[in-house]
């Protein structure tokens, strides 16, 4: 049996690993990996192969039609013509609803890099189910964020 511990803090992860060695664990049944966040940020345009899901010209194409709508109807009673004040609306609503759309696009991914903050994971290799119940217990007791068992007995390939 495999248990996988995933902590935010390295202090508690020195902490747990001192108290498992106490117990007279075996040093060799653990394996340390340290975590890094790869969090990146999106790509402007989607290609055929690759779609994020995000998509930036939802609130760009509102604002650029309205902005285009507002410069034709406005546009109507200034010398330079309804045309050519319809297509400065157009490209200055596209260009405020980019901004707009990018600001969104990095405040949700700064948030996520908050959310997303594992800095160790172990994983120990149990014999008994009791050493599985100490091991958890003690990774409770300096507060794991993520933890896992996985039975080599029962799984099935």
């Amino acid at each position: 049996m495999h248990v996988f511990a995933a902590f935010e803090s390295n202090e508690y992860v020195e902490m747990a690993i001192g108290e498992i060695v106490e117990h007279k664990f075996p040093e060799d049944r653990i394996v340390f990996v340290e975590m890094n966040n790869e969090e990146r940020g999106r790509v402007l345009l989607d290609s055929i192969n690759y779609s994020d899901g995000m998509s930036f010209s939802d609130t760009t194409a509102a604002l650029a039609t309205i902005g285009m709508l507002l410069g034709v109807i406005y546009g109507s009673v200034l010398y330079i013509g309804p045309v050519f004040i319809g297509l400065l609306g157009l490209i200055l609503g596209g260009v405020i609803g980019y901004i707009i759309d990018r600001r969104k696009e990095k405040n949700k991914m700064e948030k996520r890099k908050k959310e997303i903050n594992i800095r160790m994971l172990f994983v120990i290799q149990c014999k008994t189910y009791q050493e599985v119940q100490l091991i958890q217990d003690i990774c409770r007791k300096y507060f794991v964020s993520y933890l896992g068992v996985h039975d080599t007995s029962q799984s099935q390939v």
